[in-house]
């Protein structure tokens, strides 16, 4: 990893992304402090999102599940999402579970390469399923779910020690942020997303505070 004073970074610009083109992070500083990252920007999924139907009818002993977790009853779902897109677990949970939503969601999704999904936001999916009663179902989905990930589904992001220091700085820089959500924030941000599907009003309008779209 490189570091780069804001100066530097200003009047060497096309160098520095000469180094990105080449796999490097910069690091930009100011005074000293960290500010921002140039990072190469992630690589479109392997192979676009199938839906995931047939998963869902197999996971039918969770329905209802998901449902009244939210404030976002009736929302709409539009194919344009501007992408790339982060996935919450509000969103990717109901790909897999059946939910009074999720036939909306699927159908919005289906056909991108372009969806990121953290390993982060498949723990808590695996923590949403596991207080129901069905274990074969919650196994099922959270099988699935890995499968997608592990085959190239979808954009992968992970958290290494530089996601911990993002997460830390947009929690200094704002307060009343969860750290959970400063988490996934900074995941979203080092993926270099437009924008991210969540249920959760409170992730959402932390998305926007640090510039990201929110939807739906």
């Amino acid at each position: 990893m490189k570091t780069a004073g804001i100066r530097e970074a200003r009047q060497g610009l096309s160098v520095l992304l000469e180094d990105v083109r080449k796999g490097h992070e910069i690091v930009i500083t100011d005074r000293g402090r960290p500010v921002a990252r140039l990072v190469p920007p992630q690589p479109l999924a392997a192979k676009p999102f199938p839906g995931r139907a047939a998963c869902r009818r197999r996971t039918h002993a969770l329905r209802g599940a998901l449902d009244g977790e939210t404030h976002a009853a009736g929302a709409r779902w539009p194919h344009d999402l501007p992408g790339p897109v982060y996935l919450a677990v509000s969103v990717l949970a109901r790909l897999y579970a059946p939910a009074h939503d999720s036939e909306r969601i699927d159908r919005a999704l289906r056909g991108r390469r372009d969806l990121t999904v953290s390993d982060l936001t498949v723990t808590e999916m695996a923590a949403a399923f596991g207080a129901r009663a069905d274990s074969t179902a919650r196994a099922l989905a959270h099988r699935t779910a890995l499968d997608d990930l592990e085959s190239g589904v979808f954009r992968r992001v992970e958290i290494v020690p530089a996601e911990h220091r993002a997460a830390e700085r947009l929690l200094l820089a704002h307060a009343g942020l969860r750290p959970i959500d400063a988490l996934h924030l900074a995941l979203a941000l080092t993926a270099g997303v437009a924008s991210i599907a969540t249920l959760d009003p409170r992730l959402a309008a932390a998305a926007r505070a640090v510039g990201l779209a929110a939807h739906p």
